[in-house]
């Protein structure tokens, strides 16, 4: 069974969310059902294109991490087609407070609540297809990736980038934290896994693995510590 995966940008920030259905799958009075990946906004533009573009109905939405633009949408959706929204256990005060969702910089002050909380290394199936949680923190300390191993897929959110990574200045971020992330969680994926970040444009783990400056960071980190510096 082939995973498609749709992007669309959405919102001020320009945040890349995911629409992922299973295209081998029977249609039920000619809708699929699909996996949301980190509604930022637009939700009305959202419900269009699951309607009249992809002819997907969701069953599920996952979070990669609190941040207002990633997570604006979800209370439309929610109440549209009665489905649950998933977020990391350690990001669920991030989601609630507007400050630490940065919504109190534009003036929003958004909170999102009710989330259903996964833990690190749980396994959620959906579309017939099982999502790895794997927890990344750095960008905030409670994101997440979810990766999709019989389709060689990670959704990466705001941790890793091509050839960069997410900005750790925000609250409860730390660079320490987000070079490991990347450096060691996520770099132990094959090199063919495809990965769809939550800004920009995809990549690859082999590519990363490469030419990502996370790996130079750890790598130097490590010799400082050897050293006894």
């Amino acid at each position: 069974m082939a995973l498609r995966v749709c992007p669309y940008t959405l919102g001020m920030l320009r945040e890349n969310c995911y629409v992922v259905y299973d295209e081998a799958e029977e249609p039920k009075e000619g809708l699929r059902q699909a996996v949301v990946i980190d509604p930022g906004a637009q939700s009305d533009r959202l419900m269009d294109i699951f309607k009249n573009e992809l002819k997907v109905r969701p069953c599920a939405i996952l979070l990669t991490h609190g941040h207002f633009d990633h997570v604006m949408a979800v209370d439309d959706l929610r109440r549209e087609y009665g489905i649950d929204a998933y977020l990391l256990d350690k990001e669920t005060d991030v989601a609630e407070d507007p400050k630490k969702n940065l919504s109190e910089r534009f003036e929003t002050s958004f909170s999102l609540t009710g989330c259903k909380e996964l833990c690190d290394g749980e396994e959620i199936e959906l579309l017939g297809h099982v999502f790895k949680v794997i927890a990344t923190p750095g960008h905030t300390k409670g994101g997440c990736c979810y990766y999709v191993e019989d389709s060689k897929l990670l959704f990466s959110g705001d941790t890793l980038f091509c050839e960069s990574y997410g900005k750790y200045t925000f609250p409860t971020g730390s660079l320490k934290q987000i070079v490991e992330s990347v450096a060691v969680r996520l770099m132990a994926l094959p090199d063919d896994v495809t990965v769809f970040p939550g800004h920009e444009e995809p990549t690859t783990i082999g590519h990363e693995r490469t030419y990502n400056i996370c790996n130079v960071i750890y790598r130097k980190n490590k010799e400082r510590e050897a050293a006894g510096k």
